[in-house]
């Protein structure tokens, strides 16, 4: 019996896994980063609501 074959099919196997591995570790990190970035633009929105209301009272009293 060849093992050529065999031991081809595990190399595969093993790369295929590591490669599952840090596909889902990245996911992971990405799916943490998009929650923190959802959050800084939920604030950077408020903050922009807040300066145009100031900027429009500003504006009514000229």
């Amino acid at each position: 019996m060849d093992l050529q074959p065999l031991l081809r099919w595990i190399m595969t196997a093993i790369v295929l896994l590591v490669a599952v591995v840090l596909l889902s570790s990245i996911l992971k990190i990405a799916g943490v980063l998009l929650w923190i970035a959802l959050r800084v633009l939920l604030v950077l929105l408020l903050i922009a609501i807040v300066l145009r209301f100031v900027d429009v009272l500003k504006q009514r009293r000229r």
